[in-house]
Formats: C-alpha cells, structure tokens, sequence
C-alpha cells in the first residue's frame, strides 16, 4: 500500500502518516513541532478492548529530520510470514525500509484483523492544520491467494497428495480407483478426466469413456449417463485448500473422495475431511493434460 502525502499544511502537534492498526500497531508518520518536523517510524500494544487501559508504546524512531513535505509512504505486508516493512521515498520510485519487519500477529482482543490507516492528528489540544494525502494505491499481485482457479473444461489428472497414486476409471468394474504413480513416463488414458462445469464452484468428472464419475451410498461408481446432465450422484464440490491441494465434496452425502494410501484400490467418497498432515488420502493435486 502506497500513499503520496503532501506535509506543507501541517502545524504544530500534527501527526500524520500511514498505519497498520490492531493489537500490537505500527506507522510511520510526519510529526510537526515548533522546531520543525521529523519522519518517524512509531509501534505500540494498542489500548486492547474499548474502555480499557491506553496501551504501551516504544520510543519511536527518528528516520529524518526535516523531511521534505512531499513525500510517498508505503507499506509491505507478507501475509504468508505475517511480516510487513514500512517504507519511504522523496520520489515515489526508490523507497527505504525503517524499523525491520513488524509482525502482524492474529489475536483475539480486537477481533478486527489488521487494518491499514491513514491518519491525521493533533495532540497541543489546539486546532491542527491538514494533510493532504493522494493517490493511495494497493499493489495486490497474489489478490487470489494461492488458489489456482478450477479447471473448467479441462481434461486433467489427479494424484493423491499421500502417496502420488493416480485417479483412474476401471472401465471393467465401472468404478474409480486408484493406481500406482509409476506409469514408466506414459499417462494412461484411463486416468484422464475432463471437468464438466456445474456452476457455484460444483464440477463432474467425465472419464474418457463418456463415462462420468458418481457416488451411491460411499462407493464410486462410472455411470454413463446416455445424454442426460449429471445429477448429485456426479456432482462434487471442489475445494481449494492451502498450498495447491484439493478436495472432492460429494452432493450425495456430503463426504469427501478418500484414496487409501499405499493400498491401490477402489476409492471411496465417506470421509469427513483432509487430516492436518494430508496424508489421509482425500487432498489431491491436479494437473492439466488437454
């Protein structure tokens, strides 16, 4: 997040700046005296709940003496590490890092979450003057998190997140298994599938056979379907989880694809969800073949 900020309307006992607010907080900021004005790099616990005693706050940092009074702010924030780094510039284009990393801890005494601020006091009890804040932009190159969008009519392969065995249609038995990932560098076709789009984030497999992928009670079927739209029994809610795995709901009995793992086998759809370790065999891994 980056603001350009204009300070020359500033008067004595004027604070203004970016923040990040929560519980601990951090900003840095351009602070007005009758000696002049300093750019500060500033951090404290917070007051906690409404009501409560005003919280502590450190010695700030004295990052320039007479700043000019136009100037750019910016902060970074790594929510993966839950590090952010306070920034500045005189241009806009090369910026400096003050104060090290301050973590954006989760807590509960607020319950807000961590919320950028622009800000603009006076603490001499008198009227202030103004700041002129412009051009507050936010950078978001990840805006969809890690999630990898559903491969809507794709043609796609599925692992078990366990242990690497494949998806696949046994077109004898009609029903879905799963197979040794040693395939000798050749993808059987068998272990292909194209996503049909049911909308809402709901899909249907559809093996190379026309075949399509369908729960009845907790085994798992190929059912063909003679023309006719998948019904529940063929639709699974896909599930994005946290770093590229997925999870199969089943409409039918709101349970989840289940590949034992290590044991090749017929696959099931009666678990309850992804183990911590994914390692239980429901968390999958897709990649695009078509």
């Amino acid at each position: 997040m980056t603001v350009e900020l204009n300070t020359s309307g500033l008067t004595a006992g004027d604070n203004a700046g970016l923040a990040l607010l929560s519980t601990p907080y951090a900003g840095i900021a351009v602070v007005k005296t009758a000696d002049g004005a300093t750019l500060q790099y500033i951090r404290g616990s917070g007051g906690g709940r409404r009501g409560g005693a005003p919280g502590a706050s450190s010695e700030p940092l004295i990052v320039s003496t007479n700043p000019p009074a136009h100037l750019w702010l910016r902060v970074h924030c790594n929510f993966d590490t839950d590090q952010s780094v306070f920034s500045w510039s005189q241009d806009g284009k090369d910026f400096t890092p003050v104060g090290g990393p301050f973590a954006t801890l989760f807590q509960l005494t607020t319950f807000q979450g961590v919320r950028p601020a622009l800000f603009h006091f006076n603490t001499s009890g008198q009227p202030g003057g103004y700041a002129d804040f412009d051009n507050y932009t936010v950078d978001e190159p990840r805006a969809r998190g890690v999630e990898r969008e559903i491969p809507l009519g794709k043609t796609i392969t599925l692992t078990s997140g366990a242990d690497g065995s494949y998806l696949s249609a046994n077109t004898e038995g009609n029903v879905l298994v799963n197979v040794s990932g040693n395939v000798n560098g050749t993808l059987p076709a068998a272990a292909k599938f194209q996503v049909i789009d049911l909308g809402l984030g709901r899909v249907a497999f559809k093996s190379g056979n026309g075949k399509y992928v369908s729960v009845a009670d907790d085994g798992v079927t190929l059912k063909d379907l003679s023309g006719k739209k998948p019904g529940d029994a063929e639709t699974f809610q896909w599930i994005n989880l946290m770093r590229g795995d997925t999870a199969f709901m089943s409409l039918v009995n709101h349970r989840y694809l289940v590949a034992k793992p290590n044991e090749p086998g017929v696959v099931f759809a009666n678990a309850t969800g992804p183990t911590p370790a994914r390692k239980g065999g429901v968390c999958f891994k897709w990649k695009a073949v078509e």
